[in-house]
């Protein structure tokens, strides 16, 4: 019973509006400095990792930097340019796609019949190579030879005929080689099953109003090889004015 009205009295005082405020007006005021802390700490966290993260960015920016002046110039972005030093000029071969599908008709008939060793001393000079050629059935005009000499294929072809069954694009900038310009590339064959790739090198260039396709190439492991016979082939037939 004394419990009951000690209760009923604590629920009849009311609370003093002053105090209420004065204790509330303490809350916020604790509340909003707690916050305002809070703000001001983490911004100045922003502040100090912006400060640590600035140099690694500066240096990270620099290494790709590096990274892409470097790469540029050994190739990787746009394929590898292989250069050759000679007596007649710089050779370069720049990277080509790989061949696409062409054609050898000519649109009229045409006889063949291998070449003798007079007229391929002619075409090819000291190289000695062996030669099959393509003449006019109609008027026995000669359209276009293809010889071999090593390991490397030179084709002779009038102009407006066609030159090889392959569609090899080599329009990058052309080297001056013995006074001749001449457009050189390689490119490099999906791995076969047995994980062999082989490397092809390749050129053309016009001597006397005709046009000369040189190729030459095998497994990517002798490509040094490859490059060194043809480049000694395309030396020789750009001081050959003869065809």
């Amino acid at each position: 019973m004394k419990n009951k009205r000690i209760i009923d009295s604590w629920n009849k005082i009311e609370p003093d509006s002053t105090a209420d405020a004065r204790m509330l007006g303490a809350i916020l005021a604790r509340n909003q400095s707690g916050k305002s802390e809070k703000r001001k700490v983490s911004f100045m966290n922003k502040v100090l990792n912006f400060k640590r993260l600035a140099p690694v960015a500066v240096c990270l920016v620099m290494v790709l930097a590096v990274i892409a002046i470097f790469g540029n110039n050994a190739g990787w972005f746009s394929g590898k340019i292989y250069t050759a030093e000679l007596d007649g000029g710089t050779l370069n071969f720049y990277k080509s796609g790989s061949p696409g599908a062409g054609s050898l008709d000519f649109g009229f008939d045409v006889i063949g019949r291998e070449l003798t060793a007079e007229e391929n001393n002619v075409l090819f000079g000291d190289l000695g190579a062996t030669s099959h050629g393509l003449f006019s059935a109609l008027d026995n005009t000669l359209l276009r030879v293809e010889g071999r000499t090593g390991n490397t294929k030179v084709i002779f072809a009038a102009h407006s005929n066609p030159v090889t069954d392959a569609i090899i694009e080599t329009n990058r900038k052309a080297s001056e080689v013995n006074g001749v310009q001449v457009s050189a590339g390689y490119f490099i064959t999906h791995a076969n099953s047995q994980g062999i790739k082989n490397i092809i090198y390749l050129a053309s260039f016009d001597i006397n109003g005709v046009q000369v396709y040189v190729e030459c190439g095998g497994n990517e492991d002798m490509g040094d090889e490859w490059k060194s016979e043809i480049i000694s082939v395309i030396d020789t037939l750009t001081k050959n004015t003869t065809p």
